[in-house]
């Protein structure tokens, strides 16, 4: 009888922590890259945080990565991946926008850390719009200039926001 009371505490533990899960979609824009098509390090970068964040059992969810054109209001593109996010009874979004230089690339397309000059994110609490956190990142020469690399920085990133997160007034 005492095993079954251990089991049942245990189930019942996992279950309120599951349950207390906080929820958010990621969106992620890119900007000074390709104004047509969407780069495989955005691409990289938006699944390394989804599964950084799946991984330490909260819900995810993703807009489609949004490319922001030179001096083109993105604010209406925005402002549906947020009404989507509502509408999915999420707690938070995460907007993180990747900043590339291609200036001095051979390849703009692949996905190695010289070609972003930084990510830029915040974390909003949709129940009442707020930020509750935000930060910046900027590729160094500790990354390798290949995908392990970009994995690397990406992973790193999605830890930053996980810690500003649960520090900052986001649920866990």
């Amino acid at each position: 009888m005492k095993m079954y009371k251990k089991m049942m505490f245990l189930v019942l533990l996992i279950a309120g922590g599951i349950a207390s899960s906080a929820s958010f979609s990621l969106q992620i824009i890119q900007k000074d890259g390709s104004e047509n098509v969407v780069f495989d390090a955005s691409y990289m970068i938006e699944q390394t945080i989804m599964d950084f964040f799946y991984e330490n059992s909260y819900i995810v969810s993703n807009s489609p990565v949004i490319i922001q054109k030179k001096n083109e209001d993105i604010s209406e593109q925005i402002k549906k991946s947020f009404d989507a996010a509502v509408e999915g009874y999420l707690d938070l979004v995460i907007q993180a926008t990747v900043y590339y230089n291609l200036s001095d690339s051979n390849n703009p397309s692949e996905a190695v850390i010289s070609n972003i000059e930084k990510v830029e994110w915040k974390v909003i609490k949709l129940n009442d719009n707020s930020e509750i956190a935000s930060g910046k990142a900027v590729p160094g020469k500790k990354y390798r200039n290949d995908d392990d690399g970009l994995y690397f920085f990406a992973s790193e990133l999605a830890a930053n926001i996980k810690a500003a997160i649960e520090t900052k007034g986001g649920k866990k």
